[in-house]
């Protein structure tokens, strides 16, 4: 599919490699839209040259005359939901001169439209950017922006502040891109019904070439000597949200009746050593392998060597380490939360718990370790489903026609 336009993508943090671990997933989608014939000009918010990559065009912030910022701002004040003006000047000042910078590439290179990953602040640069350009802009949900989970302090909308801005953001973009049934009803709660139809319900997708069956996992087998051991994996960042304690309490449960498994944790975060802790505390440290970040080129082989993936998330608004699973063959047990729902049917590529229920968790990785010709089919079947709706050339073509869409009209 050929659609030969120039496209700003606003993503505050992304990096310039496939290699990196930072909005790695907004990467990977650019640089398809790259390879299917856009221009692509990615803005980040970072105090940084332009530069070339992938086929594609990096834009930092540069350091504008304060002057020319505050004047800009000014100009947008009537886009601000008034209570957020309250916050800290300088934050303002910060989107201010995001979004400045946004609109400066545009009019620079030409470009024919923005598409803003996350609400906040990336779209919020794109609508204070679009008051100035006039160009259509699409944003794409990814959990973190609409998504809350209060119990852990999960979710921007917490704060009163950001919750507005985010509202206004959702009623203000041309077109909205949300992965998972969760992320949909509560973006429907916030517009109204004449504004519902430009939701656009998308999965997220993942390399089907990259995560497949067929990669061996002998090499991570080999560096944690498991070779005679089933291996349990996880690979998320050690916060709050995403339960990892609750896997390790099940590990407790599940090593008390089958002394030939290991837990391997990828990942970093402010967590860890909490974690660890917790691994010693229960007596299991020696079944629990903490490996810190996985590079994204080794992390197939992770999969590949795991019988089991589990995802114990609190909230997900989509979950990838489960799509990356699923394609790689391997049955997923995750919490019924967010869009995970949408994509592991219980009982047939993985098995569905409740959220902080340690138990459930240790019942279900001991039935598919008792049981392993039920683990292979649901791996089959996920593999399956994968290959069907989770390709992410699927996703990036339905995003391009949402693109050609806005620029018909």
């Amino acid at each position: 599919m050929s659609f030969n336009h120039r496209v700003c993508i606003i993503a505050s943090s992304i990096d310039k490699s496939p290699s990196e671990i930072p909005q790695s997933f907004v990467f990977d989608e650019a640089f398809r839209l790259s390879r299917k014939g856009l221009d692509i000009h990615i803005v980040t918010l970072r105090l940084e040259r332009e530069i070339a990559s992938y086929g594609m065009k990096f834009h930092g912030i540069t350091r504008r005359p304060k002057l020319r910022t505050l004047h800009f701002l000014v100009r947008n004040l009537i886009d601000y939901p008034f209570i957020s003006l309250s916050r800290n000047p300088l934050r303002i000042y910060w989107e201010s001169l995001y979004a400045l910078s946004v609109s400066r590439v545009i009019e620079r290179y030409n470009l024919d439209l923005m598409h803003a990953h996350f609400a906040y602040p990336e779209g919020l640069a794109g609508v204070l950017a679009k008051e100035r350009i006039k160009r259509p802009l699409i944003v794409t949900i990814h959990g973190y922006d609409l998504l809350t989970e209060p119990t852990v302090g999960y979710g921007l909308r917490l704060h009163k502040h950001y919750d507005l801005i985010i509202k206004s953001v959702l009623r203000k973009a041309d077109a909205i891109i949300l992965a998972s049934k969760a992320l949909y009803k509560e973006a429907s709660r916030i517009l109204s019904n004449n504004e519902i139809n430009k939701i656009h319900l998308i999965s997220n997708g993942v390399d089907v070439g990259k995560f497949n069956p067929s990669i061996d996992g002998t090499e991570i087998k080999r560096l944690y000597k498991a070779e005679d051991k089933y291996i349990v994996f996880t690979a998320r960042h050690h916060r709050p949200v995403y339960g990892i304690a609750y896997l390790i309490m099940a590990a407790k449960l599940v090593i008390s009746r089958k002394k030939d498994v290991v837990f391997i944790i990828g990942g970093d975060g402010p967590l860890l050593n909490y974690h660890k802790e917790l691994a010693g505390k229960l007596g299991i440290k020696d079944h629990i392998l903490f490996t810190g970040a996985i590079p994204r080129n080794i992390i197939p082989k992770y999969y590949a060597a795991s019988d089991i993936v589990v995802v114990p998330s609190l909230q997900e608004s989509w979950g990838l380490a489960a799509t990356e699973a699923m394609a790689c063959g391997k049955p997923v047990i995750a919490s019924n939360v967010g869009g995970l729902p949408d994509q592991i049917i219980d009982g047939t590529n993985g098995f569905l718990v409740p959220p902080r229920d340690p138990k459930a968790i240790a019942d279900r990785i001991l039935y598919l370790l008792e049981n392993p010709s039920v683990a292979k089919r649901m791996g089959r079947n996920g593999r399956e489903l994968a290959e069907e709706k989770y390709n992410i050339e699927k996703r990036v073509d339905k995003i391009i026609e949402i693109y050609r869409r806005l620029l018909e009209k």
